[in-house]
């Protein structure tokens, strides 16, 4: 499949981004003055949304520690968004040194400064930044540097990481997911997180709900879903300790704060391919 085959969303410094949103929350960057206005209503709208970027940005880093501690050295980081500190590659490399990873984004803007990024550290030979979207998983698992990196003879590290939320139910995102396990051998792994409200009080429903509405301004709406929901995405995979539960709780490194707003809007687990 040729590069010509896929188009990635534009840069448009008028309208926001997920990923730039996403990369301001962990960071605090302003990329372009003009997201100023939306951060501020969102942040209006759910004072903790920052931790709940957060919060996701260190689950990635302990699903990838756990891949790694159980022998894989290849990943395909979906959605992987702009670069900031702890990427897959670094927390990755940081435990075994010969790690490949392949990360996906249809963001022209992530898509360049990952490149950029990737060519700065020196590690093309290793990591690449493909131009992909999830809905297409035939041009993610065809890319010449995912045939280039990934040998699906051995299993590989799936991570999905806030990346359902942004595909509507119309695109079926149960069927893509299907397409990337028949992809990978057993051993592999998938490790995904997912906002929803199920949880969540009353107050901080309300929240969370008009900050999704606020999406509607972005380049990407929003799509919210349950438990039960998030759990089918796991459907052929053996979901590891302790199955569906929130971000934080997933093999937290530091005790639990329940009085945490964000904890509860947050599902996330791994699964194993039997």
């Amino acid at each position: 499949m040729s590069s010509s085959d896929f188009e990635p969303r534009p840069i448009d410094t008028h309208k926001p981004s997920p990923a730039r949103i996403y990369h301001h929350m962990i960071t605090g960057e302003v990329i372009f003055e003009s997201d100023l206005p939306f951060i501020h209503r969102l942040y209006e709208e759910i004072p903790f949304y920052p931790l709940w970027a957060q919060h996701n940005r260190s689950f990635l880093g302990r699903a990838v520690r756990h891949m790694v501690d159980s022998g894989i050295r290849q990943f395909l980081d979906i959605g992987s968004g702009l670069p900031t500190g702890g990427n897959t590659h670094e927390v990755a490399r940081s435990l075994a040194s010969g790690t490949r990873v392949v990360y996906v984004d249809n963001d022209e803007e992530a898509i360049n400064r990952a490149r950029d990024l990737l060519r700065q550290q020196d590690v093309l030979e290793t990591t690449a930044m493909v131009d992909a979207d999830l809905r297409e998983p035939s041009r993610i698992l065809e890319h010449p540097d995912t045939k280039r990196l990934i040998d699906f003879s051995e299993p590989v590290g799936l991570l999905l990481i806030s990346v359902l939320p942004w595909i509507p139910d119309a695109a079926d995102p149960a069927s893509l997911l299907a397409q990337f396990r028949e992809a990978v051998v057993p051993g592999s792994q998938l490790a995904m997180t997912h906002v929803s409200l199920e949880d969540a009080g009353t107050e901080i429903k309300q929240q969370v709900a008009a900050g999704a509405a606020v999406f509607g301004d972005a380049s990407t709406p929003v799509t919210l879903r349950s438990r039960h929901q998030f759990e089918t995405f796991f459907t052929g995979w053996k979901l590891a300790d302790p199955g569906i539960t929130y971000a934080t709780d997933w093999h937290p490194e530091e005790p639990v704060d329940i009085t945490d707003y964000a904890r509860p809007c947050n599902f996330a687990a791994i699964g194993t391919l039997p």
